[in-house]
């Protein structure tokens, strides 16, 4: 019978050669598994399969006896039922090897039918103590699963207060997208962060973590071109852990070192539903990204998606509060060039129209000096 193939087994250790025979063929002949040896010492030194076991062990060896070597076990750790055998037996010593948790003691000599039903017994008692270890193992095995969820969640969970409470600093976009690049990279552990966003009709990269810095602001592409314009088209995060060149969405861009990179995350930055950019993770190595490291790059660029999205909303509006404010200019400065030369409307713009253009200079700078004229002259003279 082949190791693999042991479900259970018998050792017997006995000096005695016709004893370790005999209990030898008599538990083979009834299907038993059946190593035997002469000492303690070549029992502790043979390879024992690992399946439900005992022992069937003399009390009278040579050197360390039976007893002694029970104690011995226990100090080492080895938890095997034990059948004490001897032809030497008596009340004191068998209250010992029970006291001690032997199975059973038989005085030689034994009945087969008892020698038997204690191994029945010890091997029945070796499955059960497997079963609670394994039992115990695997909750073990549990709990410091789940202690370690535990603290991951309450990392993932600081981390995201600690970005939330940084972009509520209202800072510039560029310096909180700088920041998000170093903390992301940090954390998640990656060789490459960017973040593209989306504006017009091109995604352009504002913050880069990685060895071109020379491309943020000047690097665009189109929605559906490589991983990036790929995952901007479908709002979908992209995961490759490895060979990330052989994508089929991968697109080879002059201004990125892609090509050196073998993993990517690609994941979107959205805000009420819409793309307001993509942020991009690469490792030169091989690397599984997990789920949580994914769920982590999302949620940040959520909260990104959303200082973006403020900060485009801010723009416009600081850009519409400028036209307003020009047009303002503008419509005073025609009125003045109106009242003194005596024109329309109409010409008065286009004087307006024509210094601007010869001069250089903005409509907004025209009328401002049109505006400060008009002041001087109505200021009094010294």
């Amino acid at each position: 019978m082949i190791a693999s193939q042991v479900t259970s087994a018998v050792f017997v250790v006995d000096d005695d050669a016709s004893v370790r025979d005999s209990v030898q063929s008599l538990l083979k002949s009834v299907g038993f598994h059946v190593e035997v040896f002469a000492s303690t010492e070549e029992f502790m030194q043979a390879a024992r399969p690992d399946v439900p076991s005992c022992l069937v062990l003399d009390i009278k060896l040579p050197g360390v006896n039976g007893l002694e070597f029970q104690e011995q076990m226990g100090r080492a750790g080895v938890d095997l039922p034990i059948i004490f055998i001897t032809g030497h037996g008596d009340i004191p010593m068998t209250l010992r090897a029970m006291k001690a948790g032997a199975v059973e003691f038989l005085s030689k000599p034994f009945q087969k039918d008892d020698l038997l039903a204690a191994i029945d017994q010890g091997l029945a008692r070796d499955r059960a103590r497997r079963g609670e270890k394994a039992a115990f193992s695997d909750l073990q095995s549990r709990i410091e699963k789940l202690a370690s969820q535990e603290r991951d969640a309450t990392f993932d969970i600081a981390v995201l207060n600690k970005m939330a409470k940084r972009l509520s600093a209202a800072d510039p976009l560029h310096q909180v997208l700088d920041e998000v690049v170093e903390f992301v990279a940090t954390v998640v552990g990656c060789d490459s962060c960017m973040i593209y966003v989306m504006e017009s009709d091109d995604l352009v990269l504002r913050a880069s973590k990685n060895p071109h810095p020379d491309a943020i602001d000047r690097l665009k592409m189109r929605v559906g071109q490589g991983i990036t314009g790929w995952v901007a088209e479908h709002l979908r995060p992209v995961v490759v852990p490895q060979n990330a060149s052989e994508d089929f969405r991968f697109k080879l861009f002059n201004e990125l070192p892609e090509d050196r990179f073998e993993a990517f995350l690609s994941v979107p930055l959205v805000s009420g539903g819409h793309l307001v950019g993509v942020i991009n993770l690469q490792n030169r190595a091989p690397h599984q990204y997990t789920q949580r490291e994914i769920g982590l790059v999302a949620a940040i660029g959520f909260l990104v998606g959303a200082e973006v999205e403020r900060a485009r909303l801010e723009t416009e509006k600081t850009e519409l509060s400028d036209r307003l404010e020009t047009r303002k200019l503008i419509e005073r400065a025609k009125g003045i060039l109106q009242r003194d030369l005596k024109i329309s409307e109409t010409d008065a713009y286009r004087i307006m129209q024509r210094e601007s253009q010869q001069r250089r200079k903005s409509m907004k700078d025209i009328s401002e000096s049109i505006l400060l004229n008009e002041d001087l002259k109505k200021s009094p003279r010294p």
